[in-house]
């Protein structure tokens, strides 16, 4: 089974090696597809918090096997463009998808790989576990992204059990600066909650029903941040009541 993973960015350094590295040993390699302008739906005139070169700093910090793949494009201004284009640069049998903010445990990968690889699918869901504004709290829906591809197969959908394990998705227990500009890209920006802001993102204690664009979809519930992942100990986060 040969797994390559790939990930497109134009922004998301407090977790993009933190990402990396949690599925760094199951894949044989990782291709990282910088664009210095937003391909998430919306382009903006303000200036991304953070520059290539904190990005490619964070990539890198972790690659003990040179597995490692750095790419920069400038021509896609649709997300989808964009992970089709790093798509077709994995040359493996599995390829793995991995945001820049989203954190796999090691034995959940490990199962899920071999799921697909036994499976008959060609694009495999997966189901998040997204932490909310700290390491102490979680939302959980019912929202199915494709997070495996398997390039042996034309089609076909299927799910990965979530009795594997929780998969973690960090991009609401990120620095209000952050959010701020994610905001301004988003492709779901026409859909933003009026408000959100002030009545959702700023309240503390997590308020209920706080997804940014979804009714009754997110409510914020405590999580043991000891269940998290090893690796997340050491990130700066950690032992915040709150990221602000």
């Amino acid at each position: 089974m040969r797994v390559s993973g790939l990930t497109i960015l134009h922004y998301g350094a407090d977790y993009i090696g933190y990402a990396i590295r949690s599925v760094y040993d199951h894949v044989d390699v990782h291709h990282v597809v910088y664009t210095p302008t937003p391909s998430h739906g919306h382009q903006t005139t303000a200036v991304c918090p953070e520059t290539k070169e904190q990005l490619l700093a964070q990539v890198l910090a972790y690659d003990p096997q040179h597995k490692i793949r750095w790419h920069e494009v400038d021509a896609f201004r649709w997300e989808g463009q964009h992970r089709d284009y790093a798509l077709s640069l994995c040359q493996g049998d599995l390829a793995l998808v991995v945001d820049c903010d989203e954190v796999w445990d090691g034995e959940a990968l490990d199962q899920a790989l071999k799921t697909a690889w036994d499976g008959e699918a060609r694009n495999w869901l997966i189901n998040f576990t997204t932490l909310w504004r700290s390491f102490d709290f979680c939302c959980r829906d019912n929202m199915w992204p494709v997070r495996i591809i398997d390039k042996r197969q034309k089609e076909g959908t299927a799910y990965i059990p979530k009795e594997l394990g929780d998969i973690y998705h960090f991009g609401y227990a990120v620095r209000s600066q952050i959010m701020a500009y994610k905001v301004g890209i988003h492709g779901h920006k026409g859909e933003w909650r009026p408000n959100w802001w002030k009545e959702k993102w700023e309240v503390w204690p997590p308020p209920r029903d706080c997804h940014p664009t979804c009714l009754d979809t997110w409510f914020p519930v405590p999580y043991q941040r000891d269940r998290l992942p090893k690796l997340m100990r050491t990130h700066p986060f950690y032992g915040l009541e709150r990221v602000d």
